[in-house]
């Protein structure tokens, strides 16, 4: 059990520090006479990332899969659309970020928010599990099999590094769910027994 926990915290030790060396989004806003635009770049660590701005209702205007790119860097023209308050999301694999877009006579950003996702990471039989969570706040964690019978749950709380091994060697052939749950999202990874 000692060799799996020194195994996980040395794998979110790693992440952190990859996460670390990633460059920071900028997202950088051009206001001139004939010109509204947004320039967006992030280093996406050749992650598969998605980009989507979403309007006011909820609806998709544009959305982008970045594949096999080191970084990305894209400049949205914003002067064509209506007044309003805009969202512009980039996710992939590590995390989420959303930015709040007010389109007026000029175009700012409103606010800025950062999610950060679970890893999941297989190896073998073996399903390892960490989790970020610098606000310390409540994660719930189950595994579920096809039945949707729980094998295993358990709530965390004020645990800013949360690290999980699960152990599917001796488990009965089958799908599983690991499904974890914090505050604002849900999480899942599916696991095939065999």
């Amino acid at each position: 059990m000692k060799t799996i926990l020194k195994f996980t915290t040395i794998i979110a030790l790693l992440l952190v520090a990859t996460t670390a060396v990633a460059k920071e989004p900028k997202l950088r806003v051009i206001n001139k006479a004939n010109d509204k635009a947004l320039v967006f770049e992030w280093d996406t660590q050749e992650e598969d990332t998605y980009i989507k701005i979403v309007d006011a209702d909820g609806n998709v205007i544009y959305s982008e899969d970045i594949l096999d790119t080191k970084v990305y860097t894209k400049k949205f023209d914003l002067k064509n659309l209506e007044e309003g308050d805009y969202l512009l999301e980039a996710e992939n694999a590590l995390k989420k970020i959303t930015y709040t877009i007010n389109v007026n006579d000029k175009v700012g950003v409103a606010k800025r928010k950062e999610k950060v996702k679970p890893v999941f990471r297989k190896v073998d039989d073996m399903v390892y599990l960490n989790l970020l969570n610098l606000e310390g706040k409540k994660v719930e964690i189950k595994v579920v099999d096809s039945d949707n019978r729980m094998v295993f749950k358990e709530t965390l709380d004020n645990d800013t590094l949360v690290e999980k091994a699960f152990n599917f060697k001796n488990a009965y052939s089958g799908n599983y769910t690991v499904i974890v749950r914090d505050n604002s999202s849900v999480h899942y990874e599916d696991i095939v027994v065999n």
